[in-house]
């Protein structure tokens, strides 16, 4: 929700903004038309990262106004073939995998099967799954220039989906998810009779509970931080806990933290945006994790690691989906590799 009577106009979005950057003057008078409701190159250009909510000094919330007017424009081109695929997701056929009762409940969203080998081994062991369209969380229709769909009813019928487990906590392996039960329920005012838990936080209290079983890595690793960790940065801090409890050395780079760059999967099904351009962004991003010594290269987000393991291979950095390096770290052998693809 944007929040007109913080906005003082200081233009420090479009100016912060990696893919914009444009001059102060320009990126006053560009925010004003928005405000306005005039029409701005900003609603084309934009690649619906959100990283200007955080760059904003007094928490107005901008990129909710940009991708208000994303929608009410149309000028987001956003490839017909990707929508579908978002759409079709929201279909998807739920499922519960039933665990042992005194274990705790998973909420997969819809990646339950796009990565195999990945939910096994003793982080997973007698957890309860939930998946499928009655799991999804909607705040990933905000990169569709579709922010519409991410309302109250739906919103509220994700939460229900989720209580019906009847669990005290759920952890969410998806960022998206958890954005969406931190951050905006609050807009909705949708109360949780459940507590949300990170899959880092859920990685970093395993890891201290098992100290004993931990061979610490001594790696030099980078992060790709997802789009929807905008909305809850603060668990940042529990990220780099449990790094630190595992010997991932984060490197120190550019492109990290508050000034992280997307994965490049938006810019990828964005009509107006070229092949080319798009993989100069990609590799911006990756090479400025091996010139800073990344050995490694440790994903969230299972959309961003699809299009950037093979990459970050490439480069002489082996792609990681975060609770895979966990599982190594604990001395375990991962059947499809690191990235969920054994890759050559």
């Amino acid at each position: 929700m944007f929040y007109e009577e913080k906005c003082t106009l200081c233009g420090e979005c479009l100016m912060k903004c990696h893919y914009l950057a444009y001059p102060e003057n320009k990126a006053k008078e560009e925010f004003q038309k928005l405000i306005n409701g005039e029409p701005s190159p900003v609603t084309s250009e934009c690649i619906t990262c959100a990283a200007c909510n955080m760059y904003c000094p007094e928490g107005a919330n901008p990129f909710d106004l940009i991708n208000v007017r994303q929608e009410e424009t149309g000028t987001f081109k956003f490839a017909k073939r990707i929508l579908k695929m978002f759409d079709m997701g929201t279909k998807t056929p739920s499922k519960i995998i039933k665990g042992e009762p005194d274990k705790p409940v998973m909420n997969l969203c819809l990646f339950g099967d796009m990565l195999p080998g990945v939910f096994e081994g003793q982080l997973y062991d007698g957890l309860t799954f939930l998946k499928g369209g009655d799991y999804f969380c909607w705040i990933g229709m905000v990169h569709t220039g579709r922010p519409s769909l991410v309302n109250k009813i739906n919103i509220q019928r994700f939460v229900d989906n989720l209580a019906a487990t009847e669990a005290d906590e759920i952890i969410l392996f998806h960022d998206d998810c958890y954005a969406t039960l931190v951050n905006k329920v609050k807009e909705f005012d949708i109360s949780l009779p459940f507590k949300p838990i990170h899959i880092i936080e859920y990685l970093r209290d395993y890891v201290k509970e098992h100290q004993d079983q931990v061979n610490k890595l001594n790696i030099k690793i980078a992060y790709q931080q997802p789009c929807a960790s905008r909305y809850t940065f603060e668990k940042d801090k529990i990220l780099d806990e449990l790094f630190e409890l595992i010997g991932a050395e984060r490197v120190k780079r550019k492109y990290d933290k508050e000034s992280a760059l997307c994965c490049g999967g938006i810019q990828a099904a964005m009509e107006n945006v070229s092949a080319e351009e798009e993989n100069s962004w990609r590799m911006k991003n990756l090479m400025d994790a091996k010139e800073a010594g990344a050995e490694a290269y440790i994903f969230l987000c299972p959309l961003c690691i699809m299009g950037n393991r093979g990459r970050a291979k490439a480069q002489g950095m082996e792609p990681y989906i975060l609770s895979n390096l966990v599982r190594v770290a604990l001395g375990e052998e991962l059947t499809h590799g690191g990235a969920g693809k054994k890759l050559d």
